[in-house]
């Protein structure tokens, strides 16, 4: 019975793709194509299916592709089939990468059907010349289509037309003309309600923490009820916070202008940078305002910008956690600096981290690791001895190796002389048989031995190459009297903190010795 392989067929549908290519490229015909394939040139197989559909094929940021490339780095397919090269990139550099080395090392074989491209015709050797002036065209093809795409945007926004994607809160696509904006009155109620509590002097945490207190839907809720986003909070729901009122009151959209050329993006599917406010482009009085412009200005004055004071990332920053919540604890840099935790003040939740002192927590953390330091140095006293006793027991049993080949290359030795005595009469048949048998006994119980000590020798070999302890070897010459970025990367995951006399650490070490060093402690008992 035939071995039975796992394919998968990969399917990409770019948003880019021109209209005429859209009906014969949709992932339902690709589907249809892939399958049809499939069934005619494979017997006895498993088929798993991945697909994005929306996807740029300019990069690998792609959920159906990484979950595909992560079951072949995990060996759990023999087989990918797309419908051409294109569909499972376009970037010349990376498919090459993909064809010529890390398929081949998985023992993937790689079809693109249209292209005519079979990667089991090509073993030992690189794609043939067509195949590389394909992906080199599909690149160009990339690099082409994204220019294009930007020009036409950019075009449009300089002529008033609204191009985004999606619509600020507040406001939806005219479902006749996707190109205008439409107020949408229940959102809209909630921004007027943002402004109007402004302009009442209520700050922007204190409206987060009301509309919290009263269950009003976050915008993210708004666009999910919809079905154009998809979220999972990070706490227990998802919840408003002071920064995303600020950024609603700051919101140029809300007084009926859009801002476009906010953005550069320098390479093609590179990352984006925000540009100098003064180079943004703004197009007045664009759509329906749902706040009027006085008000709107009012609030950007009465507000006022204030002028950030930059103070230096502290090494714990995004390694503490709010045991209550989960979220990350921020810090106040005050004349005494303290972590706590900011939902607190928008959630109101008793239990979230009020207020922990940054120098306690720096002088707890030193203590511990001062303590650690201690317990390693123990850790790799023991660890020492440990090596010694297996350097000693690797040399009797190399010792005793030699010697059991040595006597085995006697028994090999006696069964050839025996046999010669037999061929020239000085042996009769009997007595051959008889000593033959008893040395072929001996022989396979030299072997056994010899097996067991090659065993165990290896696994000595592995417990000595893994019983080195790093902590004490980088702690064994330092003073550490600073909590430095190098000492909090380097020992520290992650700090869950309830208050200052309940906090958890959870080191990047063990604590514990080595696993095969216990084992080695526990055969001596």
């Amino acid at each position: 019975m035939k071995h039975k392989i796992v394919i998968a067929i990969y399917m990409r549908l770019s948003q880019d793709d021109g209209d005429s290519d859209r009906e014969s490229n949709s992932i339902v015909n690709q589907r249809h194509f892939l399958y049809s394939y499939v069934e005619k040139h494979f017997e006895n197989y498993d088929l798993l299916e991945f697909q994005d559909d929306g996807y740029t094929g300019a990069n690998f940021l792609r959920p159906g592709i990484s979950e595909l490339l992560e079951k072949v780095k995990n060996g759990k397919v023999d087989c990918i089939i797309v419908k051409d090269l294109s569909r499972f990139s376009r970037d010349y550099i990376e498919i090459g990468a993909y064809l010529e080395q890390i398929f081949p090392f998985a023992g993937v074989r790689f079809i693109a059907v249209n292209d005519g491209y079979d990667s089991d015709r090509f073993k030992g050797n690189v794609a043939g010349m067509d195949t590389s002036f394909k992906n080199l065209l599909n690149d160009l093809y990339c690099k082409d289509i994204s220019v294009k795409v930007k020009s036409a945007l950019k075009m449009k926004k300089e002529s008033g037309i609204y191009a985004n994607g999606s619509c600020t809160f507040g406001y939806r696509k005219d479902p006749e003309d996707r190109h205008k904006l439409l107020i949408d009155e229940e959102e809209a109620d909630i921004v007027r309600r943002i402004f109007q509590m402004t302009l009442d002097g209520i700050s922007s945490h204190k409206i987060a923490q009301i509309f919290n207190a009263e269950g009003v839907r976050t915008p993210i809720e708004y666009k999910m009820e919809r079905g154009i986003a998809t979220m999972t909070p990070k706490g227990k729901r998802f919840e408003w916070s002071g920064s995303t009122i600020c950024q609603m009151l700051r919101n140029v959209t809300y007084a009926g202008d859009i801002v476009y050329d906010k953005y550069e993006t320098p390479e093609v599917s590179g990352k984006s940078r925000l540009k100098p406010r003064s180079e943004w482009k703004v197009f007045r009085d664009h759509h329906e305002a749902i706040i009027d412009r006085d008000t709107f200005e009012y609030i950007q004055k009465s507000r006022g910008v204030k002028k950030a004071v930059k103070h230096k990332r502290h090494p714990l920053i995004g390694k503490m956690e709010c045991g209550y919540c989960h979220k990350s604890l921020k810090i106040e840099h005050t004349k005494n600096p303290y972590f706590f935790c900011g939902n607190k003040y928008v959630t109101q939740y008793k239990g979230c981290v009020e207020r922990v002192n940054v120098q306690f927590l720096e002088e707890y953390l030193l203590f511990r690791l001062q303590e650690e330091a201690e317990r390693q140095a123990d850790i790799h006293s023991i660890c020492m001895k440990v090596k010694n006793r297996i350097e000693q027991e690797l040399e009797l049993l190399y010792e005793r190796k030699n010697q059991t080949e040595e006597k085995l290359k006697d028994l090999q030795t006696a069964q050839t002389e025996i046999y010669e005595e037999y061929v020239f009469k000085k042996r009769n048949k009997d007595d051959y048989i008889e000593e033959k048998r008893e040395l072929k006994k001996q022989e396979e119980c030299y072997m056994d031995l010899s097996d067991d000590l090659e065993k165990r020798i290896k696994t000595l070999q592995e417990m000595l190459s893994e019983s080195g302890t790093d902590v004490y070897e980088y702690l064994q010459n330092r003073s550490l009297t600073e909590l430095t970025q190098e000492v909090a990367d380097r020992f520290v995951k992650r700090i869950v903190v309830y208050d200052e006399w309940n906090i958890e650490v959870e080191w990047n070490f063990s604590e514990k010795l080595p696993e095969e060093v216990r084992e080695y402690q526990l055969a001596f008992l």
